[in-house]
């Protein structure tokens, strides 16, 4: 090949390139948004030749004057490619949105807002929505806002640090009339300290209407039953002394720990055998419970109020039934549903078992006489009422609270106290620190990196 023409050879080679990368340069699509209905005019582009990739979604017209318009059909993503008379071309990435979408937007954005601990971002026209620590409530409220509008997308409903309600129940038989001693009067009038509530007036059958309180209703056919809640400060410390003094019988007292929206159960008592038989003659023993059984779900909402859902029931052995299959039980059963505040009380009251018993003492023979057998017979009659009562003191706890803390450390206390030449078969291990190895979960989380705790490596 000779000098010339290998010059010729470069040049050309070098228009071609340059010709080449200013086509690319002009070639990079530009991104359009457009909703259902808009058109839009792009001037001084002297378009010549025009394409679409989808005229379902966008249909291009072009002018007399070499304007190209543009008009959105139906929500989707197309590519317009435009070449004018100069040589030139441009691609146009075309969004198109559903009509009145960033209206929608707009709106849904300035609605969430009002919501606490929810963050929102935006990507690609859709709103994008997550936080912890949201109320059911809220929760509710974004899941249907998410049904209906394709626009949000709704991370909230994972399961995240939830709070957790420390649930204070003491269950208590008393008599009736120390029940009324304790300021939960069902006969009209509350007393001790500050309390709120509704009462059954057993002479009319009709619940209690007094001013500024409000009946909290019961889920179970009681005739007698009502439900009181308020902040009792008085009545816990009276239902103990009751309980030393012998006036009252503490049956069960537990201490549970929920998650927000998860349930808790109790239950002190046992299991009592009973036989059924099928119609083939085929017998079957299974185990009925009996004792104090509780369950509660509480649910925390927006400024501390706790919203629960409790089960409780209270059966003995009936000694005076008894069938060929097995002992029958006596229960008391309520369920219902009610908010307090963290650290009030709920008073569940009205569950009355009556008991009424004859004694007589006579001599053989003489207490037969008429007229004088009464002087040698005595008949003794006996009656008693107690009611059950239910406190519920729902509290909301984190991890760090120092009543938490304080118990942990008087259990630690109390352990070694009572066992202090026990000796220790294991060696209590601190959590790793964050960031190392064992927290990222290659090893256990609960081993130091240099613990010298023997470890079979996998």
């Amino acid at each position: 090949m000779s000098k010339t023409r290998y010059r010729l050879y470069r040049a050309a080679l070098g228009l071609l390139s340059a010709a080449l990368f200013g086509l690319s340069m002009q070639s990079q699509a530009q991104g359009l948004a457009l909703q259902v209905g808009e058109l839009l005019v792009l001037p001084d582009t002297h378009v010549e030749r025009v394409a679409v990739g989808d005229g379902d979604i966008v249909h291009a017209v072009t002018t007399e004057s070499g304007e190209l318009i543009l008009f959105a059909r139906k929500a989707g993503s197309t590519v317009v490619q435009v070449w004018s008379s100069s040589g030139q071309n441009q691609s146009y990435q075309l969004e198109v949105s559903p009509e009145n979408h960033r209206q929608t937007v707009a709106e849904l954005r300035s609605l969430l807002e009002r919501i606490p601990e929810l963050r929102i971002s935006e990507l690609g026209g859709k709103l994008v929505l997550e936080g912890e620590g949201l109320s059911d409530q809220d929760k509710q409220r974004i899941q249907a806002l998410s049904q209906e509008h394709p626009q949000l997308l709704d991370f909230t409903q994972q399961d995240g640090w939830e709070p957790m309600v420390l649930l204070d129940v003491q269950v208590v038989e008393v008599p009736r009339n120390s029940l009324r001693e304790l300021g939960v009067r069902w006969d009209g009038s509350s007393q001790g300290g500050l309390s709120m509530g509704g009462g059954w007036d057993a002479a009319t059958h009709q619940f209690l209407d007094r001013p500024g309180e409000a009946v909290l209703p019961l889920a179970f056919p009681a005739r007698q039953g009502a439900a009181f809640f308020g902040v009792g400060a008085l009545m816990s410390a009276r239902v103990q002394a009751m309980a030393q003094e012998g006036h009252a019988v503490v049956l069960a007292q537990p201490q549970l720990l929920a998650r927000s929206g998860s349930q808790a159960e109790f239950l002190a008592g046992g299991e009592l055998p009973y036989t059924t038989t099928d119609d083939k003659g085929n017998s079957k023993t299974s185990f009925k419970p009996y004792g104090v059984s509780l369950r509660i779900v509480p649910r925390v909402e927006r400024g501390g109020l706790v919203r629960s859902k409790i089960e409780v029931e209270v059966s003995s052995v009936d000694a005076s039934l008894s069938q060929p299959a097995g002992p029958s039980l006596k229960t008391r059963r309520a369920s219902t549903e009610f908010n307090v505040r963290s650290g009030q009380t709920l008073v569940l009251a009205g569950f009355i078992s009556r008991e009424e018993s004859r004694h007589v003492d006579r001599l053989p023979g003489l207490a037969s006489l008429p007229v004088l057998g009464a002087l040698f017979r005595s008949e003794r009659f006996a009656r008693q009422e107690t009611e059950l009562a239910v406190f519920v003191t729902p509290t909301l706890v984190v991890a760090e609270h120092p009543d938490l803390l304080a118990r942990q450390a008087n259990a630690a206390q109390w352990l070694d106290q009572t066992f202090p030449d026990a000796p220790r078969l294991n060696t209590p291990l601190r959590p790793a620190p964050k960031g190392s190895a064992a927290w990222q979960g290659n090893r256990s989380q609960w081993v130091e990196p240099d613990s010298e705790v023997f470890r079979v490596e996998p």
